[in-house]
């Protein structure tokens, strides 16, 4: 069933518990957890979505920035991203996907360490108030999946 509006759970303002491996792909099992906020916006006529995520985990303030765009025809998405470390957006697809049965899995390449890396994103919506995103990379070794990011969102209420 096509449904362009996938990602609208996501309009609003989000607190954002963050976990991230120390390192990638070296069996790794020590998590950093920071908090940031987030605010989604629809754009293109609903066609798109796009959210700032404000953290100071890395010092200076550390903005990222999401873009997400549905091909109607197809009802895929493409995802894209930029942050204050690496304002480069460019024409380069990060990831592409789609939903089914409410879950986002979107698949994509991107460099880590020097070396193109196979990347996966989940996307979850367990309750009307929360959402989860999950990062994968390729482990080609142990030819199997290895979660590096995980976010729980959970709404921030408008409190006018």
């Amino acid at each position: 069933m096509i449904d362009i509006h996938n990602f609208s759970f996501l309009q609003g303002k989000w607190s954002v518990l963050n976990r991230r491996l120390k390192d990638r792909l070296t069996n790794c099992d020590e998590w950093v957890t920071f908090q940031a906020e987030m605010e989604t916006k629809p754009i293109l006529n609903g066609l798109g979505f796009m959210d700032e995520m404000k953290s100071s985990h890395y010092g200076d303030t550390f903005i990222g920035l999401s873009i997400r765009i549905v091909n109607p025809d197809s009802n895929t998405w493409t995802i894209y991203w930029a942050d204050t470390a690496n304002p480069e957006i460019g024409l380069k697809k990060q990831v592409v996907g789609e939903f089914k049965n409410g879950i986002g899995i979107f698949f994509g390449k991107e460099m880590y360490k020097g070396k193109e890396v196979k990347l996966r994103f989940v996307w979850n919506k367990p309750s009307i108030d929360t959402a989860t995103w999950e990062q994968a990379y390729f482990n080609e070794k142990k030819n199997d999946w290895e979660t590096n990011w995980t976010m729980l969102f959970t709404s921030i209420k408008n409190e006018d």
